[in-house]
């Protein structure tokens, strides 16, 4: 209860994602032999959707962004894999129950927290054996490649850039960006 306790604080409430994802993390975790609540620099995480469930594997596992171990997929599935970056072992842990339309849409968050808890995480979730590449760029460190856009001349790390003409450009310069700067 006290990982629940924690995740609700850090995502701002208890709800359903937090529940499962708490319950989700600490399955994982325990299999492959860590300890849920504990930082342990051998994990990375790849989260399948960015909901409130990626909040809970985030405060279970201790991952993050800024140190390259939380890596968000945007599948949209109530899924993570937990990778043993040392061993290379990996295992992907599916939320069996969270897009079946057959749910009690009357549950309280406090009859969910307690059927969560009586529930074995066996019935809860599947854990399949998953191979994982992860490209070194990617591994949790300092860069190992920093180049400056030929276009844009911003900096560009991890090898996110791309290559023409045997100059390095950003995604922005490359294909387009998410935002349009405005000119005043």
């Amino acid at each position: 209860m006290e990982l629940l306790k924690k995740a609700g604080e850090f995502h701002g409430d208890i709800c359903g994602g937090i529940v499962m994802g708490t319950k989700l993390a600490m399955y994982g975790m325990e299999t492959m032999g860590m300890t849920p609540g504990q930082k342990d620099k051998r994990l990375i995480v790849f989260t399948e959707i960015d909901r409130c469930i990626s909040d809970a594997v985030l405060s279970v596992t201790r991952t993050s962004l800024g140190k390259k171990s939380l890596k968000p997929m945007h599948y949209g599935k109530f899924a993570a894999t937990f990778v043993n970056i040392d061993t290379g072992e990996a295992i992907r842990v599916v939320d069996l129950g969270a897009n079946k339309k057959d749910r009690d849409e009357n549950e309280t968050t406090e009859e969910l927290i307690e059927r969560i808890n009586k529930t074995p995480a066996e019935e809860l979730f599947e854990i399949q054996k998953v191979s994982v590449k992860i490209d070194p760029n990617d591994l949790p460190g300092k860069p190992l490649e920093i180049v400056t856009c030929a276009d844009c001349g911003e900096i560009v790390m991890d090898g996110k850039h791309h290559l023409k003409g045997g100059k390095a450009y950003c995604t922005s310069c490359f294909t387009g960006s998410y935002y349009h700067v405005i000119d005043e």
